[in-house]
């Protein structure tokens, strides 16, 4: 996004030119397939100087944004900033899971909404790979209140601001929740957590964050 500003209600407001796409994964999202997590001196993810966006009345839900293919997906407060693909269902009918290579990718889920549309959006991303962390690698750090920012295709940024952060056994997946007919545009951001069973290949828990539509933004000269 070199050189783009965003504006809200037609005035510049920030500029997010020059962030650089960074290595910080799950495999398995719901399920196993995770390879073995590496030490955590090794999983620190890297900076980059990544900024909220100014918000008035972030308690306040907005209304739902049209349709658009998101492309990115911003996280300030942990430093995430990564291009998101398109995920389906795979043959035991989960989500698909992102590839591990590279390991800065998320994905979207495409059989729900549109994050900025009504209801739940579903993003998920892997803790980290066999040789270092992943998009998601500090996804159990972000607090209620952070801003997630995802751009999409038609030039537009859907602002989130978290509610609150889950943490949960894989066997109590809460799927009614991160699914829900919600009646306001929602986000979901999943991944892996909590012991890594090394006989199953498999992290034992879930890092669900929960967010809810505060702003819709737009990029300069869109």
């Amino acid at each position: 996004m070199p050189g783009h500003r965003l504006v809200l209600g037609g005035a510049a407001v920030v500029s997010l030119g020059g962030v650089l796409l960074i290595g910080l994964g799950i495999g398995g999202v719901l399920g196993g397939g995770e390879p073995e997590p590496v030490p955590a001196a090794r999983q620190a993810a890297p900076t980059v100087p990544l900024k909220d966006l100014p918000l008035s009345g972030t308690g306040k839900r907005a209304k739902p944004m049209k349709a658009a293919r998101p492309t990115a997906v911003y996280i300030p407060s942990i430093g995430v900033a990564a291009p998101l693909m398109e995920l389906g269902l795979d043959a035991k009918g989960a989500i698909q899971n992102p590839p591990f290579d590279p390991p800065n990718q998320a994905g979207w889920y495409r059989y729900g909404p549109v994050p900025g549309q009504r209801g739940a959006a579903v993003i998920t991303g892997h803790l980290d790979t066999r040789t270092g962390p992943a998009v998601f690698a500090r996804l159990k750090d972000v607090r209620r209140g952070a801003q997630v920012q995802v751009l999409r295709a038609d030039r537009s940024v859907a602002v989130f601001v978290v509610d609150r952060v889950e943490h949960i056994s894989k066997r109590a997946f809460p799927a009614k929740k991160v699914y829900a007919k919600l009646s306001y545009p929602g986000l979901r951001l999943v991944t892996c957590g909590g012991a890594f069973d090394r006989r199953a290949h498999s992290y034992e828990d879930n890092t669900i964050v929960y967010a809810h539509l505060a702003a819709p933004y737009r990029l300069a000269g869109s």
